[in-house]
This record gives C-alpha cells, structure tokens and sequence, in this order.
C-alpha cells in the first residue's frame, strides 16, 4: 500500500507545511509483544519494512529523522530520493488529506499482529509525529486478546491511548464491533476528533468503525 498514489502512505503521502514529506509506521506482534516504529523518515523507500526492522533488532521501539535513516542504511533497506513520494496530486492538494493505511492479522494458529503506515496530516509541521508508531496509540496487539489499529486525528488516538484502550476492554470480554463503536464515538464525544479504527479478536471476524464520511477497508482469508 505504501506503493499506490492514492493513499497516504509512502508514494502520494500528505505534505507537510513546507511541502515536504516526512512518513510514520509502526508495527506489532502480538506474541511476544515486541513493537518498532519509525517516525518523520524522508528516504526509506518502504519505512513499514524499517518499523519492522527495529522491532526485530530490539535495542529500540522507535526511531524518529535522520537516526532512523541511518539505521535503515546499516540494515541494508532500499532508500530513495525523498521526491519519489510527492506526486502532482498531493502538490495540488495539499490540504486534503487522506487516510493512514493499515492491517490486523490473525494466523491459523492464532498469533496477532499489526502493521500501519502514513504521511500524517496535511499541512503539519515539519517534525510532527502522529499515532501510527506509537504503540497503544495507533496501532496495538496481543495475542490473549485482539489487535487493533487507527486512522484519523493523531493527536486524539495518543492523547486516549486508544488502541491500548480498545484491547484492554476486548481484555473485558467485550463485543468487538462494540469495541470499534464504542472507540469511534469515544473519539468524537471527548476529542471532538474524527478517525477510524479496525480491529480483530482471537476470534471471529474483523471489525471497523469510523466517524468520517468514508473509510475504505477490506477483508481476506
């Protein structure tokens, strides 16, 4: 996903208020509870690869700049000129906005995990780190109990720990479409924030709420 222009993550990401790009992901997984995100990177030409890659080194949960550059260069990962992710769309567009990307996964044997990617905002200042990679706030999973991840106004998914929150009421034994809803009409009642989330138990299906007008998201087994 980082890879199609139409959305807000890598290729076609939101400009910040200096027309630039600077990209956010993070990732969990479930089992062990190991996490690694990667915040405000200009170069990393699939920055989810390198959330992925701190996690798995484990020195570190997140890595923000020219830190994080370095890091994905001593670990062999692809860079890139940072002008390969601004597109003629997002120049004329710079307001727009668009939504953050992300997964939960759960495999045959159960284990959880979540991955998301994003330019942020648009028109946010240089440097702004929004939720994706910060675990408990946009993105969170362990396998006792669900994984889950957001989209929509940063600020307020770290400001509630929302993921976090969210798996600890699945931890309660709640419904988890009553879990999506329930985070989304947190977000507009004490934020006044709009955003999104998707979410999967230990079982059944996944679920998705939202308070904005569309979030696309889809399925597969």
């Amino acid at each position: 996903m980082e890879d199609e222009p139409l959305l807000n993550a890598g290729v076609g990401a939101c400009l910040n208020a200096d027309g630039e790009v600077e990209l956010d992901a993070g990732v969990m997984e479930g089992a062990t509870l190991r996490a690694g995100g990667v915040a405000c990177v200009r170069d990393v030409r699939h920055p989810v690869d390198l959330a992925a890659e701190v996690m798995r080194d484990g020195r570190h949960v997140l890595l923000s700049g020219s830190g994080a550059s370095r890091f994905a260069r001593d670990h062999g990962l692809e860079m890139t000129d940072p002008s390969i992710f601004i597109n003629n769309r997002k120049r004329q567009q710079r307001l727009a906005g668009a939504d953050t990307v992300g997964a939960v996964a759960r495999d045959a044997d159960g284990r959880l995990a979540v991955a998301v990617s994003t330019g942020g905002i648009s028109g946010k200042l240089p440097g702004r780190i929004g939720d994706s990679p910060i675990p408990g706030a946009g993105m969170y999973a362990d396998d006792l109990f669900g994984a889950v991840c957001g989209t929509g106004q940063g600020e307020a998914f770290i400001r509630l720990g929302l993921a976090r929150l969210m798996v600890v009421e699945l931890q309660h034994g709640m419904d988890p479409a009553a879990v999506a809803k329930g985070a989304v009409a947190l977000l507009g009642k004490a934020m006044q924030a709009q955003g999104g989330v998707i979410l999967i138990g230990r079982n059944g299906p996944p679920h998705a709420a939202f308070n904005t007008q569309a979030m696309p998201f889809a399925t597969a087994q």
